[in-house]
């Protein structure tokens, strides 16, 4: 069997020609990246999903705290866990930075943000999430796949891909651009695609050459 015919069997079985044996007793399952017919009209063509690890903390931007501002420098007086007793200490920081209200809704920003409060109106501003887990990597399997501390789980990407589909069969349907410094907490761990097929994993375009791993015919 030549390369040919493997292309050939490939082609028809997406176009759905192939000949169908009869009395398969189990169907087997297909994956693959046509688009999908959404339950409600989509407005959104991509999504574009900035994990900015290591970035400024929400009460500096997004999330004024008037109360820890005004204790700010005051002992905590109720009860700590502490996850790095050499670093532990029961004083509260509050924000340096001002916030004010912008826009027509309202939404109070950090002056660190100056342009995006010319936007605010069209953006969103989520400040009710929250998790109870206090280390970087159960955290961040919280945000990327819904469950605290749990591996082997299909992150938000996956299941986005897995839901709707791609509108192109030839190029990767979930892209992930890493930090040239170096990857976040859980490496490769924030795109997995779980128990999915491999087919749903995010494909890496690093920073440097070359650019997507493993495109070369090895020499």
């Amino acid at each position: 069997m030549g390369i040919g015919t493997v292309a050939l069997a490939w082609l028809l079985q997406q176009d759905q020609l192939l000949a169908r044996p009869k009395n398969i007793p189990i169907k087997q399952p297909h994956f693959d990246l046509t688009p999908k017919a959404a339950q409600f009209a989509p407005q959104a063509k991509a999504m574009i999903s900035l994990f900015q690890h290591g970035g400024p903390a929400h009460m500096d931007l997004t999330d004024p705290k008037p109360e820890l501002t005004k204790y700010s420098g005051t002992d905590f007086k109720g009860d700590i866990q502490y996850s790095f007793v050499q670093q532990a200490s029961k004083k509260l920081l509050g924000s340096p930075w001002k916030f004010q209200k912008h826009g027509e809704c309202g939404t109070e920003l950090s002056e660190l943000l100056p342009h995006l409060a010319e936007i605010v109106d069209d953006i969103c501003v989520v400040r009710s999430m929250h998790t109870g887990a206090n280390g970087h990597e159960v955290s961040i399997r919280y945000f990327h796949g819904g469950i605290p501390g749990v591996l082997g789980r299909p992150n938000l990407g996956s299941w986005l891909v897995y839901g709707l589909g791609s509108e192109s069969q030839n190029l990767p349907a979930y892209m992930v651009l890493t930090d040239p410094g170096g990857l976040p907490v859980d490496g490769v761990t924030n795109w997995s695609n779980g128990f999915m097929p491999s087919l749903f994993q995010g494909t890496v375009l690093r920073p440097r050459e070359p650019r997507i791993l493993n495109l070369d015919a090895p020499a």
